[in-house]
């Protein structure tokens, strides 16, 4: 029986008249919302600019201070 379910969900042919009932239980199907989606997507969105802002602060504030001295004063 259970290699007939692991036929049947893995999509491949049966020779005929093996694994020809159909399964107990249906494949689980899950829908995530659009607004668990949006809500999601926004907030790793945010999450990635605070994380790159903070990463490029760093590294503008390492090069400014590597290239002082090559700045010329008037």
């Amino acid at each position: 029986m259970s290699d007939c379910l692991m036929k049947a969900f893995s999509g491949c042919a049966c020779p005929s008249g093996e694994c020809a009932e159909k399964p107990v239980t249906p494949a689980p199907v899950t829908f995530v919302s659009w607004r668990t989606q949006a809500i999601a997507c926004l907030t790793f969105g945010f999450l990635a600019a605070i994380i790159a802002a903070a990463w490029m602060e760093t590294e503008f504030k390492n090069q400014d201070l590597s290239h002082q001295e090559q700045v010329p004063w008037k």
